[in-house]
């Protein structure tokens, strides 16, 4: 059946009209009993709420044929509420009641899917030309208005926020260090709820707070006062809900989520935005919320995997440091070619983490040799060819045994390649110049110069000078240019220092003629 319009229903004398149910919204009492009255009077069933936030609450699967309401309340604005509706009931006509001074916002407000905006102050007849216009709309087919190009921007935001909240879990299986995983959450977080700036808030070990952040430097600023200011009010809140910083009298809106972890708080998540952008609705809440409580479940994991890391390459490195402690020749190798390792990363301005894994690098390089028997690792006589080309192994044997760790990866390409040479000479795979890893040209000097500076049961350890010629004289044929250079400029009195580490050595003591093999081989 047509619905007539008004004019219609006037001109044959009809007094039978559709009833509209409307939804008035205003923090006034006064406007909203007004116009309560002035549109009941108009054939309409009327639902009022003095709140945003009361407003959406109201709003059931069945949608209101009209929203009326206040732009400036407390909380949520008209412009939030408007929004939010959209989001949830797209064809919803939606008014906005502004005042002089906020002409711009309902400007803003109808660009954004608004049906109209009622100035103040507004009479009886100004209602009921509005209802009206409305019903005439209906029955032209012009009512329902879409916004945007009737897209549901709630669900929307609802899909990408579970995708976000997927991919935080994903982030944390990927292996990815703490500062790395914290930085992808924080683009994450700011792209999915559009804010301007975020932050996150982690306390480490000593109990100490470090922040991160991301976006606007000026608004970072004031979040970081702000949250020194509340942080015991978003304790409280125990990560069950959000906290509100600012109100729009801050210029901005933030928002502030707890991290939990096991017992006390063990961070904060935090987002801003400029305030003409609007107030954070009930769902984006509800995301924040939930980006919180998946970063704390992913950080546990990070946490407990880097335990179970750092315990697994503890254990494969006493294994190393005990195989070595056998051979009084080569006790304290490993240890000192990682401290080499680390010194020619500082030198080269490396971050404090590629020094620690260029370290670790140098610590595990002849991991292959835990398989290798004793008496041919400590034969104090020529190794047979056999013998010989079974040592060559190492590199390979020790690759192997990193495999199946990924987190070790990049170590695993310096145990591989540590006896390559920049000139092509080498092995394993006779790799040359670029094509070396880097990481294993870096373990590779240290290595060296470690043998050099020790004793040899075929000779005396030589001097640290005339050791630093010989990486010299030896770049851009065993050794890469760069590292050889970086090398020789870390002080002299650093590299007896580390020479002189585990140096409990007996002249007396059998050697090692696989060293020896090796040393030569190279």
């Amino acid at each position: 059946m047509t619905t007539k319009t008004a004019a219609q229903l006037e001109a044959t004398g009809e007094t039978q009209v559709e009833t509209l149910r409307v939804l008035l919204v205003d923090d006034n009492a006064s406007v909203l009993r007004f116009l309560a009255s002035a549109v009941a009077s108009n054939h309409c069933e009327v639902k009022t709420a003095s709140t945003a936030e009361q407003a959406l609450e109201l709003l059931g699967d069945v949608p209101f044929d009209l929203v009326v309401s206040d732009i400036k309340m407390p909380g949520l604005s008209g412009l939030d509420l408007l929004r939010s509706i959209k989001g949830k009931q797209p064809s919803t006509p939606v008014v906005l009641i502004t005042g002089v001074p906020s002409v711009n916002s309902a400007v803003f407000g109808l660009r954004h899917g608004a049906y109209d905006y009622l100035p103040k102050p507004f009479s009886v007849t100004e209602v009921r030309e509005l209802i009206n216009r409305l019903r005439r709309d209906r029955a032209e087919g012009n009512g329902n208005v879409t916004y945007p190009a009737g897209l549901n921007e709630e669900l929307q935001r609802r899909q990408g926020g579970v995708a976000v909240l997927s991919s935080i879990g994903e982030l944390a299986l990927q292996g990815l260090e703490q500062d790395l995983f914290v930085e992808k959450v924080l683009e994450k977080t700011l792209q999915s709820l559009r804010c301007d700036a975020a932050i996150m808030l982690l306390r480490d070990a000593e109990g100490k707070f470090n922040a991160s952040q991301l976006g606007q430097p000026s608004m970072i600023s004031e979040l970081l006062t702000l949250l020194h200011a509340h942080f015991a009010d978003i304790v409280k809140t125990g990560g069950r809900e959000t906290y509100t910083l600012t109100n729009k009298a801050h210029g901005f809106e933030a928002l502030a989520a707890l991290i939990p972890g096991v017992g006390d708080a063990v961070g904060i998540l935090c987002m801003s935005r400029d305030a003409r952008a609007g107030a954070f609705l009930p769902d984006e809440k509800g995301l924040l919320l939930g980006y919180a409580q998946t970063t704390a479940l992913s950080l546990q994991k990070i946490v407990l995997r880097e335990h179970l890391e750092k315990n697994l390459v503890d254990t494969i490195s006493s294994f190393v440091v005990a195989l070595e402690s056998k051979d009084p020749y080569l006790k304290g190798h490993s240890a000192r070619v990682s401290l080499y390792s680390g010194e020619i990363s500082k030198v080269m301005g490396m971050s404090t983490p590629d020094v620690v894994l260029y370290s670790r690098a140098g610590l595990l390089h002849d991991l292959g040799k835990l398989v290798m028997l004793d008496n041919i690792l400590r034969k104090p006589r020529q190794l047979t060819e056999e013998e010989f080309e079974l040592v060559r192994s190492h590199p390979v044997v020790g690759d192997k045994i990193l495999k199946p760790l990924r987190f070790l990866s990049c170590e695993a390409k310096a145990v591989r390649h540590h006896h390559e040479r920049y000139d092509g000479k080498g092995y394993p795979d006779g790799l040359k110049g670029d094509g070396i890893p880097f990481i294993a040209r870096v373990v590779t000097v240290a290595d060296a110069f470690d043998a050099m500076t020790s004793d040899r049961p075929y000779r005396s350890k030589r001097p640290i000078e005339a050791a630093i010629d010989e990486i010299s004289r030896g770049a851009r044929t065993q050794f890469d240019p760069l590292v050889a250079e970086a090398f020789i400029t870390i002080p002299p009195a650093r590299l007896d220092a580390i020479s002189r580490q585990f140096d409990l050595r007996s002249a007396e003591a059998p050697g090692a003629a696989a060293a020896q093999s090796l040393t030569d081989a190279q």
